[in-house]
Protein backbone atom coordinates (compact mmCIF):
# COMPACT_ATOMS: atom_id res chain seq x y z
CA UNK A 1 0.00 0.00 0.00
CA UNK A 2 1.31 3.31 -0.94
CA UNK A 3 2.15 6.03 2.33
CA UNK A 4 -0.38 8.19 3.14
CA UNK A 5 0.76 11.66 1.64
CA UNK A 6 1.97 14.08 4.26
CA UNK A 7 -1.15 16.10 5.48
CA UNK A 8 -1.77 19.76 4.30
CA UNK A 9 -0.27 22.42 6.20
CA UNK A 10 -3.23 24.73 7.26
CA UNK A 11 -3.90 27.95 5.32
CA UNK A 12 -2.38 31.12 7.46
CA UNK A 13 -5.73 32.76 9.17
CA UNK A 14 -6.53 35.72 6.32
CA UNK A 15 -6.25 39.00 7.39
CA UNK A 16 -9.54 40.78 8.79
CA UNK A 17 -11.04 42.55 6.11
CA UNK A 18 -10.72 46.19 5.70
CA UNK A 19 -13.80 47.99 7.45
CA UNK A 20 -16.84 49.78 4.72
CA UNK A 21 -16.40 53.46 3.67
CA UNK A 22 -19.16 54.29 6.60
CA UNK A 23 -15.77 54.26 9.38
CA UNK A 24 -13.26 55.39 6.82
CA UNK A 25 -10.75 57.16 8.65
CA UNK A 26 -9.31 60.35 8.14
CA UNK A 27 -5.96 61.31 5.91
CA UNK A 28 -4.64 62.72 8.84
CA UNK A 29 -5.29 59.70 11.22
CA UNK A 30 -3.32 57.33 8.35
CA UNK A 31 -0.39 59.69 9.28
CA UNK A 32 -0.45 58.97 13.02
CA UNK A 33 2.07 56.73 14.84
CA UNK A 34 1.58 52.97 14.95
CA UNK A 35 1.02 52.60 18.87
CA UNK A 36 -0.96 52.85 21.72
CA UNK A 37 -2.19 56.28 23.48
CA UNK A 38 -2.43 54.91 26.86
CA UNK A 39 -3.62 56.16 30.35
CA UNK A 40 -3.70 54.01 33.64
CA UNK A 41 -6.75 56.03 35.77
CA UNK A 42 -7.07 54.71 39.21
CA UNK A 43 -10.12 54.47 40.91
CA UNK A 44 -10.73 53.80 44.97
CA UNK A 45 -13.23 51.06 45.57
CA UNK A 46 -15.53 51.24 48.40
CA UNK A 47 -13.99 47.99 49.82
CA UNK A 48 -10.84 45.88 49.62
CA UNK A 49 -13.40 42.92 49.29
CA UNK A 50 -12.88 40.73 46.28
CA UNK A 51 -16.82 41.07 45.54
CA UNK A 52 -16.64 44.54 45.23
CA UNK A 53 -13.58 44.61 42.94
CA UNK A 54 -15.74 41.86 40.63
CA UNK A 55 -18.57 44.22 40.58
CA UNK A 56 -16.48 46.59 39.28
CA UNK A 57 -14.51 45.25 36.58
CA UNK A 58 -17.62 43.16 35.53
CA UNK A 59 -19.85 46.74 35.62
CA UNK A 60 -16.53 47.83 32.98
CA UNK A 61 -16.70 44.61 31.22
CA UNK A 62 -20.79 45.21 30.55
CA UNK A 63 -20.42 49.13 29.59
CA UNK A 64 -17.88 48.20 26.95
CA UNK A 65 -19.85 45.95 25.75
CA UNK A 66 -22.80 48.11 25.27
CA UNK A 67 -20.09 51.04 24.02
CA UNK A 68 -19.56 48.78 21.52
CA UNK A 69 -23.00 48.83 20.10
CA UNK A 70 -22.32 52.70 19.61
CA UNK A 71 -18.68 52.54 18.32
CA UNK A 72 -18.54 49.15 16.40
CA UNK A 73 -14.67 49.50 15.93
CA UNK A 74 -13.70 49.27 19.20
CA UNK A 75 -13.63 45.18 18.46
CA UNK A 76 -12.12 45.73 15.14
CA UNK A 77 -8.30 46.22 14.27
CA UNK A 78 -5.92 48.00 12.58
CA UNK A 79 -4.75 47.07 9.19
CA UNK A 80 -3.51 48.56 6.23
CA UNK A 81 -5.06 49.36 2.89
CA UNK A 82 -3.42 49.32 -0.41
CA UNK A 83 -0.33 51.54 -1.32
CA UNK A 84 -1.87 54.73 -2.75
CA UNK A 85 -5.02 54.58 -1.10
CA UNK A 86 -5.97 57.82 1.16
CA UNK A 87 -5.01 56.98 4.10
CA UNK A 88 -3.28 53.98 4.19
CA UNK A 89 -4.66 52.68 7.21
CA UNK A 90 -7.71 51.31 7.89
CA UNK A 91 -9.94 49.52 10.77
CA UNK A 92 -11.04 45.86 10.21
CA UNK A 93 -14.59 44.86 10.12
CA UNK A 94 -15.21 43.94 14.30
CA UNK A 95 -13.94 40.63 14.84
CA UNK A 96 -13.31 40.66 18.04
CA UNK A 97 -14.78 39.78 21.69
CA UNK A 98 -15.22 41.99 24.54
CA UNK A 99 -13.27 39.36 26.35
CA UNK A 100 -10.93 39.94 23.66
CA UNK A 101 -10.33 43.23 24.11
CA UNK A 102 -10.83 44.18 28.06
CA UNK A 103 -9.23 41.71 30.52
CA UNK A 104 -8.67 41.47 34.50
CA UNK A 105 -5.71 40.84 36.73
CA UNK A 106 -5.31 40.31 40.37
CA UNK A 107 -1.68 42.38 41.45
CA UNK A 108 0.31 40.57 43.37
CA UNK A 109 -0.13 40.50 47.42
CA UNK A 110 2.99 41.80 47.62
CA UNK A 111 2.14 44.67 45.40
CA UNK A 112 1.84 47.99 47.53
CA UNK A 113 -2.54 48.69 48.40
CA UNK A 114 -4.33 50.87 46.70
CA UNK A 115 -3.92 53.36 50.07
CA UNK A 116 -0.22 53.34 49.87
CA UNK A 117 -0.29 54.25 46.19
CA UNK A 118 -2.74 57.25 46.96
CA UNK A 119 -0.57 58.61 50.22
CA UNK A 120 2.99 58.45 47.37
CA UNK A 121 0.76 60.07 44.56
CA UNK A 122 0.52 57.39 42.65
CA UNK A 123 4.41 57.05 41.82
CA UNK A 124 5.06 55.78 37.76
CA UNK A 125 7.33 53.35 39.53
CA UNK A 126 4.16 51.16 40.76
CA UNK A 127 2.84 50.78 37.34
CA UNK A 128 5.63 49.03 35.67
CA UNK A 129 4.46 46.11 37.68
CA UNK A 130 3.66 43.03 35.08
CA UNK A 131 0.19 43.07 33.72
CA UNK A 132 -0.83 46.75 34.34
CA UNK A 133 -0.37 47.35 30.95
CA UNK A 134 -1.96 44.71 28.39
CA UNK A 135 1.05 43.31 26.98
CA UNK A 136 -0.37 43.46 23.13
CA UNK A 137 -0.18 47.01 23.89
CA UNK A 138 3.77 47.37 24.25
CA UNK A 139 6.23 47.08 21.40
CA UNK A 140 6.67 44.99 18.80
CA UNK A 141 3.08 45.42 18.18
CA UNK A 142 0.94 42.45 15.86
CA UNK A 143 0.67 42.98 12.39
CA UNK A 144 -3.26 43.52 12.84
CA UNK A 145 -3.17 45.20 16.39
CA UNK A 146 -6.36 45.72 18.19
CA UNK A 147 -8.08 48.91 18.38
CA UNK A 148 -8.44 48.86 21.69
CA UNK A 149 -6.84 47.41 24.61
CA UNK A 150 -8.03 48.03 28.46
CA UNK A 151 -6.89 45.94 31.47
CA UNK A 152 -8.47 46.35 35.03
CA UNK A 153 -5.86 45.43 37.64
CA UNK A 154 -7.00 44.60 41.28
CA UNK A 155 -5.02 46.00 43.66
CA UNK A 156 -3.70 43.79 46.73
CA UNK A 157 -6.53 44.25 49.82
CA UNK A 158 -5.68 45.26 53.49
CA UNK A 159 -6.15 48.69 53.99
CA UNK A 160 -8.25 49.78 50.86
CA UNK A 161 -8.93 48.03 47.35
CA UNK A 162 -8.98 50.00 43.91
CA UNK A 163 -8.80 49.41 40.96
CA UNK A 164 -5.92 50.42 38.07
CA UNK A 165 -7.67 50.55 34.76
CA UNK A 166 -5.21 50.38 31.66
CA UNK A 167 -6.57 52.14 28.87
CA UNK A 168 -5.08 51.59 25.31
CA UNK A 169 -6.53 52.87 22.32
CA UNK A 170 -4.78 52.73 18.83
CA UNK A 171 -3.70 56.41 17.70
CA UNK A 172 -5.22 55.76 14.04
CA UNK A 173 -8.18 56.06 15.65
CA UNK A 174 -8.07 58.89 18.07
CA UNK A 175 -5.79 61.97 19.41
CA UNK A 176 -6.15 62.23 23.22
CA UNK A 177 -9.61 64.37 22.73
CA UNK A 178 -10.77 61.40 21.51
CA UNK A 179 -9.65 58.61 24.22
CA UNK A 180 -11.62 61.21 26.53
CA UNK A 181 -14.62 61.30 24.40
CA UNK A 182 -14.53 57.39 24.30
CA UNK A 183 -14.11 56.95 28.12
CA UNK A 184 -17.12 59.06 28.54
CA UNK A 185 -19.26 57.05 26.68
CA UNK A 186 -17.59 54.07 28.36
CA UNK A 187 -18.58 55.55 31.85
CA UNK A 188 -22.36 56.53 31.05
CA UNK A 189 -22.70 53.13 29.83
CA UNK A 190 -21.29 51.63 33.51
CA UNK A 191 -23.69 54.12 34.82
CA UNK A 192 -26.70 52.17 33.93
CA UNK A 193 -30.20 53.61 33.06
CA UNK A 194 -31.20 54.57 29.80
CA UNK A 195 -28.36 56.03 27.76
CA UNK A 196 -28.61 58.93 25.46
CA UNK A 197 -29.18 58.26 21.53
CA UNK A 198 -25.47 57.98 20.27
CA UNK A 199 -24.89 60.72 17.65
CA UNK A 200 -23.13 59.02 14.20
CA UNK A 201 -21.49 62.42 13.56
CA UNK A 202 -19.02 61.70 16.48
CA UNK A 203 -17.33 58.95 14.38
CA UNK A 204 -17.74 60.37 10.86
CA UNK A 205 -14.13 61.15 9.40
CA UNK A 206 -16.13 62.89 6.25
CA UNK A 207 -15.95 66.55 7.07
CA UNK A 208 -11.76 65.61 6.97
CA UNK A 209 -11.75 64.85 3.71
CA UNK A 210 -11.17 67.20 0.47
CA UNK A 211 -14.75 67.29 -0.89
CA UNK A 212 -16.12 68.57 2.30
CA UNK A 213 -13.42 71.68 2.05
CA UNK A 214 -16.33 74.35 0.25
CA UNK A 215 -14.51 77.03 1.53
CA UNK A 216 -11.61 76.24 -0.80
CA UNK A 217 -12.05 74.83 -3.92
CA UNK A 218 -8.89 76.14 -5.06
CA UNK A 219 -6.35 74.06 -2.85
CA UNK A 220 -4.54 71.71 -5.11
CA UNK A 221 -1.76 69.56 -2.89
CA UNK A 222 -0.06 68.22 -5.60
CA UNK A 223 0.57 71.96 -7.14
CA UNK A 224 1.14 73.94 -4.43
CA UNK A 225 4.01 73.71 -1.30
CA UNK A 226 3.93 72.16 1.26
CA UNK A 227 1.30 73.46 4.02
CA UNK A 228 2.48 75.82 6.78
CA UNK A 229 1.69 72.96 9.42
CA UNK A 230 3.38 70.23 7.66
CA UNK A 231 7.58 70.29 7.00
CA UNK A 232 10.04 67.25 5.46
CA UNK A 233 12.43 66.58 8.67
CA UNK A 234 15.63 69.03 8.96
CA UNK A 235 18.82 67.43 9.07
CA UNK A 236 18.57 68.92 12.42
CA UNK A 237 15.49 66.84 13.38
CA UNK A 238 16.87 63.58 12.30
CA UNK A 239 20.45 63.87 14.08
CA UNK A 240 18.48 64.47 17.63
CA UNK A 241 17.53 61.04 19.25
CA UNK A 242 14.84 59.48 17.11
CA UNK A 243 10.93 60.26 18.51
CA UNK A 244 12.37 62.89 21.05
CA UNK A 245 8.89 63.56 22.51
CA UNK A 246 7.18 62.38 19.57
CA UNK A 247 3.75 60.45 20.12
CA UNK A 248 5.36 57.44 18.79
CA UNK A 249 8.34 57.58 21.40
CA UNK A 250 4.99 57.03 24.10
CA UNK A 251 4.40 53.63 22.22
CA UNK A 252 7.95 52.31 23.16
CA UNK A 253 8.54 49.69 25.39
CA UNK A 254 8.86 50.12 28.98
CA UNK A 255 12.84 49.34 28.60
CA UNK A 256 13.55 50.97 25.76
CA UNK A 257 16.22 52.79 26.90
CA UNK A 258 18.32 52.21 29.98
CA UNK A 259 15.55 53.01 32.86
CA UNK A 260 17.95 53.80 35.19
CA UNK A 261 19.70 56.39 33.53
CA UNK A 262 16.23 57.98 33.60
CA UNK A 263 13.60 59.55 36.07
CA UNK A 264 9.95 60.32 35.93
CA UNK A 265 8.62 63.13 37.72
CA UNK A 266 5.21 63.93 38.94
CA UNK A 267 5.23 68.11 39.55
CA UNK A 268 1.56 69.87 41.04
CA UNK A 269 1.65 73.63 40.07
CA UNK A 270 -1.46 75.12 42.59
CA UNK A 271 -4.18 76.76 41.00
CA UNK A 272 -4.04 79.72 42.76
CA UNK A 273 -0.24 80.50 41.55
CA UNK A 274 -1.21 80.00 37.89
CA UNK A 275 -3.81 82.29 38.57
CA UNK A 276 -2.09 84.85 40.34
CA UNK A 277 0.57 84.36 37.23
CA UNK A 278 -1.78 84.84 34.51
CA UNK A 279 -3.22 87.91 35.56
CA UNK A 280 0.09 89.70 36.40
CA UNK A 281 0.32 88.68 32.54
CA UNK A 282 -2.17 89.78 31.18
CA UNK A 283 -2.28 92.81 33.06
CA UNK A 284 1.17 93.42 31.47
CA UNK A 285 -0.73 92.75 27.70
CA UNK A 286 -3.44 94.89 28.10
CA UNK A 287 -1.26 97.83 28.90
CA UNK A 288 1.05 96.64 26.05
CA UNK A 289 -1.10 95.98 23.05
CA UNK A 290 -3.06 97.58 21.18
CA UNK A 291 -5.82 95.25 19.62
CA UNK A 292 -7.47 92.95 22.54
CA UNK A 293 -5.15 89.89 23.67
CA UNK A 294 -4.86 87.55 26.36
CA UNK A 295 -3.08 84.73 27.57
CA UNK A 296 -4.77 81.64 29.09
CA UNK A 297 -3.97 79.72 32.25
CA UNK A 298 -2.11 77.02 29.66
CA UNK A 299 -0.09 79.70 28.20
CA UNK A 300 1.59 80.79 30.92
CA UNK A 301 2.49 77.30 32.56
CA UNK A 302 3.47 76.02 29.03
CA UNK A 303 5.44 79.16 29.20
CA UNK A 304 6.98 78.04 32.84
CA UNK A 305 7.75 74.65 31.50
CA UNK A 306 9.55 75.60 28.77
CA UNK A 307 11.91 78.12 30.63
CA UNK A 308 12.54 75.49 33.25
CA UNK A 309 13.55 72.90 30.85
CA UNK A 310 15.92 75.19 29.08
CA UNK A 311 17.72 76.58 32.60
CA UNK A 312 17.71 72.62 33.72
CA UNK A 313 20.20 72.35 30.65
CA UNK A 314 18.44 69.98 29.07
CA UNK A 315 20.18 70.78 25.96
CA UNK A 316 24.22 71.12 27.19
CA UNK A 317 24.58 68.37 24.82
CA UNK A 318 23.89 71.32 21.77
CA UNK A 319 26.97 73.08 22.69
CA UNK A 320 25.53 75.75 25.33
CA UNK A 321 27.95 77.89 27.45
CA UNK A 322 27.30 78.00 30.87
CA UNK A 323 24.67 79.91 32.39
CA UNK A 324 22.08 80.52 29.89
CA UNK A 325 23.49 78.57 26.82
CA UNK A 326 23.57 81.47 24.43
CA UNK A 327 27.10 83.65 24.72
CA UNK A 328 26.18 85.95 21.87
CA UNK A 329 22.26 86.45 22.13
CA UNK A 330 21.52 85.02 19.15
CA UNK A 331 20.34 81.73 19.64
CA UNK A 332 16.45 81.13 19.15
CA UNK A 333 14.27 78.12 21.40
CA UNK A 334 10.91 76.47 19.73
CA UNK A 335 8.28 74.78 21.88
CA UNK A 336 6.17 72.59 19.92
CA UNK A 337 2.73 72.05 21.08
CA UNK A 338 -0.52 70.35 19.66
CA UNK A 339 -3.55 72.27 18.96
CA UNK A 340 -7.07 70.08 18.64
CA UNK A 341 -9.25 71.52 15.90
CA UNK A 342 -12.49 70.45 16.75
CA UNK A 343 -14.07 74.23 17.29
CA UNK A 344 -11.94 74.75 14.87
CA UNK A 345 -13.18 73.57 11.32
CA UNK A 346 -15.96 75.39 9.55
CA UNK A 347 -18.38 73.74 10.38
CA UNK A 348 -17.02 72.34 13.78
CA UNK A 349 -16.44 68.88 14.29
CA UNK A 350 -18.81 67.86 17.16
CA UNK A 351 -18.05 68.21 20.83
CA UNK A 352 -17.40 64.70 21.13
CA UNK A 353 -15.92 63.70 18.28
CA UNK A 354 -14.00 60.32 18.79
CA UNK A 355 -11.31 60.62 16.37
CA UNK A 356 -7.79 62.36 15.70
CA UNK A 357 -8.38 66.11 15.34
CA UNK A 358 -5.35 68.15 15.86
CA UNK A 359 -2.08 69.93 14.28
CA UNK A 360 1.10 70.67 15.51
CA UNK A 361 2.41 73.79 15.73
CA UNK A 362 5.12 75.81 17.56
CA UNK A 363 6.38 79.46 18.52
CA UNK A 364 9.66 80.73 18.74
CA UNK A 365 11.45 83.13 21.17
CA UNK A 366 15.25 84.05 21.63
CA UNK A 367 16.54 81.65 23.66
CA UNK A 368 18.06 83.82 26.29
CA UNK A 369 14.41 85.60 27.32
CA UNK A 370 12.91 82.10 27.76
CA UNK A 371 15.18 81.60 30.21
CA UNK A 372 15.33 84.02 32.37
CA UNK A 373 11.48 84.40 32.96
CA UNK A 374 12.25 83.94 36.65
CA UNK A 375 15.50 85.39 38.43
CA UNK A 376 18.15 82.67 38.74
CA UNK A 377 19.54 81.82 41.46
CA UNK A 378 15.53 81.75 43.66
CA UNK A 379 15.18 85.03 45.62
CA UNK A 380 14.41 83.46 49.15
CA UNK A 381 11.68 85.06 50.51
CA UNK A 382 11.44 86.98 54.22
CA UNK A 383 8.70 86.65 56.12
CA UNK A 384 7.82 90.22 55.65
CA UNK A 385 7.72 89.45 51.91
CA UNK A 386 5.80 86.13 52.39
CA UNK A 387 2.81 88.37 53.60
CA UNK A 388 2.36 90.43 50.84
CA UNK A 389 0.05 88.75 48.67
CA UNK A 390 2.54 89.07 45.33
CA UNK A 391 5.28 87.55 46.75
CA UNK A 392 3.38 85.04 48.77
CA UNK A 393 2.73 83.52 45.21
CA UNK A 394 6.67 83.80 43.86
CA UNK A 395 5.82 86.50 41.57
CA UNK A 396 8.38 88.89 43.06
CA UNK A 397 11.39 86.90 41.30
CA UNK A 398 9.81 86.78 37.87
CA UNK A 399 10.33 88.78 35.20
CA UNK A 400 6.91 89.44 34.06
CA UNK A 401 7.18 91.02 30.17
CA UNK A 402 9.18 88.04 29.93
CA UNK A 403 6.67 85.57 30.68
CA UNK A 404 3.95 87.74 29.16
CA UNK A 405 5.94 87.44 25.75
CA UNK A 406 6.81 84.34 25.85
CA UNK A 407 3.37 83.28 26.95
CA UNK A 408 1.82 85.46 23.97
CA UNK A 409 3.73 83.92 21.17
CA UNK A 410 2.26 80.68 22.50
CA UNK A 411 -1.50 82.18 22.17
CA UNK A 412 -0.58 83.96 19.07
CA UNK A 413 0.74 80.35 17.68
CA UNK A 414 -2.28 78.35 18.56
CA UNK A 415 -5.12 81.31 17.10
CA UNK A 416 -2.90 80.85 13.92
CA UNK A 417 -4.11 77.23 13.20
CA UNK A 418 -7.36 77.98 11.71
CA UNK A 419 -9.95 75.95 9.29
CA UNK A 420 -7.82 77.08 6.08
CA UNK A 421 -4.27 75.60 8.30
CA UNK A 422 -5.91 73.05 9.01
CA UNK A 423 -7.72 71.98 5.71
CA UNK A 424 -4.63 72.55 3.91
CA UNK A 425 -2.59 69.87 5.91
CA UNK A 426 -5.44 67.60 5.91
CA UNK A 427 -5.91 67.96 1.81
CA UNK A 428 -2.14 67.45 1.27
CA UNK A 429 -2.21 64.39 3.20
CA UNK A 430 -5.34 63.14 1.28
CA UNK A 431 -3.65 64.04 -2.01
CA UNK A 432 0.01 62.19 -0.61
CA UNK A 433 -0.85 59.37 1.68
CA UNK A 434 2.49 57.94 0.82
CA UNK A 435 4.31 60.54 2.42
CA UNK A 436 6.71 62.69 -0.12
CA UNK A 437 8.15 59.66 -2.30
CA UNK A 438 10.91 57.67 -2.52
CA UNK A 439 14.27 58.72 -0.71
CA UNK A 440 12.45 61.73 0.63
CA UNK A 441 12.93 62.75 4.56
CA UNK A 442 9.82 62.08 6.24
CA UNK A 443 7.10 64.08 6.70
CA UNK A 444 6.27 65.83 10.05
CA UNK A 445 3.35 67.52 11.57
CA UNK A 446 4.00 71.06 12.77
CA UNK A 447 6.87 73.76 11.95
CA UNK A 448 10.58 72.20 12.06
CA UNK A 449 11.66 71.86 16.16
CA UNK A 450 15.05 73.09 15.24
CA UNK A 451 16.18 76.18 12.87
CA UNK A 452 18.69 76.16 10.63
CA UNK A 453 22.24 75.50 12.62
CA UNK A 454 20.95 74.62 15.83
CA UNK A 455 19.09 76.18 18.61
CA UNK A 456 17.05 74.88 21.20
CA UNK A 457 14.23 72.50 21.68
CA UNK A 458 11.05 71.93 23.61
CA UNK A 459 7.49 70.33 23.42
CA UNK A 460 4.48 70.65 25.70
CA UNK A 461 1.69 68.01 25.63
CA UNK A 462 -1.58 69.53 27.35
CA UNK A 463 -4.31 66.87 28.33
CA UNK A 464 -5.55 69.79 30.95
CA UNK A 465 -8.95 69.78 29.43
CA UNK A 466 -10.35 65.95 28.97
CA UNK A 467 -12.38 65.87 31.59
CA UNK A 468 -11.59 62.14 33.07
CA UNK A 469 -12.09 63.33 36.91
CA UNK A 470 -15.43 64.42 36.17
CA UNK A 471 -16.58 61.09 34.62
CA UNK A 472 -19.26 59.58 37.05
CA UNK A 473 -18.73 55.27 36.55
CA UNK A 474 -21.08 54.50 38.65
CA UNK A 475 -21.87 53.16 42.15
CA UNK A 476 -19.37 50.13 41.07
CA UNK A 477 -16.34 51.53 39.72
CA UNK A 478 -17.18 55.31 41.06
CA UNK A 479 -14.86 58.12 40.27
CA UNK A 480 -11.06 58.83 39.10
CA UNK A 481 -8.58 59.05 41.57
CA UNK A 482 -5.49 59.71 39.56
CA UNK A 483 -4.18 59.71 36.13
CA UNK A 484 -0.98 58.68 35.84
CA UNK A 485 1.74 57.14 32.97
CA UNK A 486 4.22 54.37 33.93
CA UNK A 487 7.70 55.09 34.27
CA UNK A 488 9.72 55.93 31.44
CA UNK A 489 12.69 55.07 30.39
CA UNK A 490 13.57 57.54 28.01
CA UNK A 491 13.42 61.30 27.83
CA UNK A 492 9.96 62.84 27.61
CA UNK A 493 9.48 66.16 27.58
CA UNK A 494 6.18 67.66 30.24
CA UNK A 495 2.58 66.49 29.47
CA UNK A 496 -0.13 68.29 31.45
CA UNK A 497 -2.03 65.89 33.24
CA UNK A 498 -5.74 66.52 32.86
CA UNK A 499 -7.34 69.24 35.64
CA UNK A 500 -7.99 68.02 38.75
CA UNK A 501 -11.44 68.54 40.23
CA UNK A 502 -12.56 70.99 43.11
CA UNK A 503 -11.77 74.84 43.80
CA UNK A 504 -8.68 74.12 44.69
CA UNK A 505 -7.22 72.17 41.80
CA UNK A 506 -4.49 72.52 40.17
CA UNK A 507 -2.57 70.90 37.12
CA UNK A 508 0.04 67.87 37.42
CA UNK A 509 2.50 67.63 35.31
CA UNK A 510 4.68 64.40 34.03
CA UNK A 511 7.66 64.58 32.35
CA UNK A 512 11.26 61.96 31.84
CA UNK A 513 14.75 63.27 32.17
CA UNK A 514 17.83 61.99 32.67
CA UNK A 515 19.03 61.94 36.41
CA UNK A 516 21.54 64.96 36.44
CA UNK A 517 18.81 67.21 34.36
CA UNK A 518 15.98 65.89 36.58
CA UNK A 519 18.12 66.89 39.28
CA UNK A 520 18.66 70.69 37.77
CA UNK A 521 14.99 70.87 37.14
CA UNK A 522 13.74 69.97 40.63
CA UNK A 523 16.34 72.41 42.24
CA UNK A 524 15.91 74.99 39.76
CA UNK A 525 14.00 78.58 40.22
CA UNK A 526 10.90 77.96 38.42
CA UNK A 527 10.12 74.34 39.84
CA UNK A 528 11.27 75.38 43.52
CA UNK A 529 8.72 78.45 43.68
CA UNK A 530 5.89 77.31 41.51
CA UNK A 531 5.64 73.94 41.67
CA UNK A 532 5.21 70.93 44.43
CA UNK A 533 7.23 67.44 43.81
CA UNK A 534 4.40 64.86 44.29
CA UNK A 535 6.65 61.84 43.17
CA UNK A 536 10.01 60.48 41.03
CA UNK A 537 10.62 57.28 39.82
Amino acid sequence: MAAAPPPTPPSPRPAPAPAPSAIRLSPLEGFMPRAYVRQIICFPTTASSTTNAAQATDTLSRGLAALARDVPYVLSRVVDNPPGTAPNVAVSAPCLRIEDVFTTHDLPRDSPTYAALEAAHFPPAAFLTPGIIPPAALPPHAPSPPVLLARASRCAGGDGGGILLCVALHHAVADITGLGALLALWAAHCRGGEPAPFDARRVDRGPLFAAAAHSHPDLDPVLTPLPRLLHLATPEELARPAGRSQAGRAGAALSHDDDSAYQTAVFYFARARLRALKEAANAHVAAREAAAAWVSTGDVLSALLWSAILGAGEHEDEGEDEGDGDGDGTRVSTLSFPVQFRAILRPPLPRGFLGAAFMMTATRAPHRGVCRIVRSPAVVETAAAAADPIDAVGLGAVDIPALADAALAIRRAAAAVDDAAVRQVLAHLEARPDGAGAGAPPLVLGLPRYVAGGGSSVSVVSWADQGVYELDWGAAVGRCGAVRLAKMGYERDPIILPRLPGEDGGLEVIMSYERGTMKKLIEGPIMRRFAVLRCLS
